[in-house]
């Protein structure tokens, strides 16, 4: 979608990949593929292939694919030098950044040429297009808006206007929740569309990306449990659908959408023997893949899918920002069930050329995680120092310039590691008894994590509003930590550390009818969870010993030894992590 292509709206694994700096005439032929739904609209040429490649690239631009939607365009003008609409897409799919608007510019104005002959729609949708590329995504917003709502207008009946324009506008929500500027509108319009093109696979991707940032992502429910079904091999579809399917608790469906876009991927690099960067969504599939093993408490399916990440990035190359990209998501595995040791010893070597976003991350991690080991063993000294060091990171990444195209970007990476350091420090003011200054640095924390980019690297700390909910429990303000873990809760249906949170606010509220729902709910989420979780033996032993107050809760103990499976460590010998 348009949304995508001129902003990132999500981290990149590759800070670079194969073809982004080839010019279109050089991109390799692409093969016309089928799994891609059946979009079409019809331009101005007599060869039967520049159509059938153009429609691939229309879909490819629908489904957010815009590297392979920028082969099928090239490959159109290639087949009809004199396709003007060939061109409009090699505008549209030539990527994000501005060091590709002499590049889209110089499409436009082929396609501005060669426009003067062809339909009236695809003269509006040449001219609507080259206001974006003149003024660019922010300058030319109102004048591209406008031209799309006329051609919506004399055109009420084609769906590929209403689409692009209801894809331009979607902007996500802000921290508080509220819609971005034209996200009612973009929504507005998609319902329309899934009313009168029901099986239009764009549309159906659209309106995933139009409600997974939401506080209901439930309202797409449908459409990402379709989208398998009508694009098959279109992988960045099946990423979205897997994502929302996350979000509203669905983790065996969602489990299974994300292999299969692994699967599309693979596929896709063996047909035509291309490089491992080129798969558009296998590496996020895999975070995500471990991330959902996480939250149905599965340790050990975590680390193995995050294994998997860390062998493909190898096998491509190693760039130390998709080293990185790995790297954190053994790390947040590791912490999210306790073991901070683990954490710490994760490797992260990225060479001489790192950049200081890239070296700023891998610091920032290492000291985190070291820091909650030594939180755990009573070393607040040390915790001090890491605390310490945390801020004086961000100060120097604050003030890096700014990256450019997909390379993390130093002052993304400050933001994540402030949240991290305001995470650690809130929990060790709480260690030292000082729960009003732990209030505030968690509130910081928690403020800050809000206004994160998404485009920016995954928070890889401990949430802070999890962190603040069992602080506050301990400080006897039980009812505001209940409501954060409702809240927490309400984000995350189907994750069981959410709930078991949830569960622990109820007891310490008293509430024991709703603790006993909720940890049976906790039961259910992890019915498949490693055996040993210290959560799990909880919500067991709570459920074994009935209503008795916090007194079924204190017959658990906190954390129990886990037995972990064996990390990668440059093939040195397994070893095993106990809790504390």
């Amino acid at each position: 979608m348009l949304a995508r292509l001129f902003r990132a709206d999500a981290p990149s694994v590759h800070s670079h990949v194969a073809w982004e700096d080839l010019p279109d005439e050089a991109l390799p032929t692409p093969p016309l593929l089928d799994g891609l739904g059946d979009t079409h609209l019809q331009v101005t040429t007599q060869v039967p292939l520049a159509q059938a490649y153009f429609n691939q690239g229309l879909r490819l631009l629908h489904l957010g694919w815009g590297l392979e939607a920028r082969r099928a365009f090239a490959e159109a003008a290639r087949q009809d030098p004199t396709l003007a609409m060939a061109w409009w897409g090699l505008a549209l799919a030539r990527g994000v950044g501005q060091r590709f608007t002499a590049d889209r510019a110089e499409a436009i104005r082929k396609a501005l040429t060669l426009a003067e002959g062809t339909t009236d729609m695809e003269q509006r949708l040449v001219v609507a297009a080259s206001l974006l590329a003149d003024k660019g995504p922010a300058n030319g917003r109102h004048a591209f808006v406008r031209e799309m709502e006329c051609l919506i207008d004399r055109f009420p009946q084609e769906p590929e206007p209403r689409l692009l324009l209801a894809g331009f506008l979607l902007d996500g929500y802000e921290s508080d929740g509220r819609p971005g500027q034209g996200q009612p509108y973009a929504q507005l319009l998609l319902r329309d569309l899934l009313r009168t093109h029901p099986h239009h696979a764009g549309v159906h991707v659209a309106w995933v990306q139009a409600w997974l940032p939401s506080a209901r992502p439930e309202t797409a429910l449908e459409s990402a449990e379709l989208l398998p079904s009508l694009v098959p091999a279109g992988s960045p579809a099946l990423l979205a659908a897997g994502r929302l399917l996350l979000r509203v608790g669905k983790a065996v469906e969602a489990n299974r959408i994300l292999e299969s876009a692994v699967a599309a991927d693979d596929a896709y690099l063996a047909r035509e023997s291309l490089p491992l960067d080129v798969a558009p969504s296998a590496d996020t599939a895999l975070r995500l893949l471990s991330e959902g093993c996480v939250e149905v408490g599965q340790y050990r399916g975590a680390q193995v899918w995050a294994r998997k990440l860390r062998q493909r990035v190898e096998a491509s190359g190693g760039q130390p920002q998709a080293v990185l990209f790995a790297a954190t998501t053994l790390v947040a595995a590791h912490l999210r069930f306790g073991f901070s040791r683990a954490a710490a010893e994760v490797p992260m070597e990225l060479g001489d050329a790192a950049t200081v976003a890239e070296a700023g991350l891998r610091d920032a991690v290492r000291l985190y995680a070291k820091g909650v080991c030594a939180l755990e063993t009573g070393r607040l000294g040390d915790v001090e120092r890491a605390c310490g060091s945390l801020d004086a990171l961000v100060l120097t990444l604050a003030e890096a310039p700014r990256s450019e195209g997909r390379a993390l970007c130093a002052r993304d990476v400050a933001r994540t590691v402030e949240v991290a350091a305001q995470e650690l420090r809130g929990t060790l003011d709480a260690r030292r008894g000082d729960s009003g200054r732990a209030e505030a640095a968690l509130t910081r924390a928690l403020r800050l994590e809000r206004r994160l980019r998404p485009v920016g690297p995954a928070l890889f700390c401990r949430p802070p509003r999890e962190t603040l909910a069992r602080i506050r429990m301990r400080s006897g303000r039980e009812e505001k930590a209940l409501e954060l873990a409702l809240e927490r809760a309400g984000e995350r249906p189907g994750c069981g550390h959410c709930m078991l949170l949830v569960a622990e606010a109820h007891v310490a509220c008293e509430c024991m009818s709703e603790a006993a729902h909720d940890f049976a709910v906790v039961l259910d989420l992890w019915r498949d969870a490693d055996p040993h979780l210290p959560g799990l033996q909880r919500a067991r032993g709570f459920a074994a010993r009935g209503h008795r107050g916090r007194t079924a809760l204190r017959r658990v103990p906190d954390v129990a030894s886990v037995d972990t499976a064996p990390v990668p460590r440059g093939g040195e010998a397994p070893w095993t992590v106990h809790g504390a």
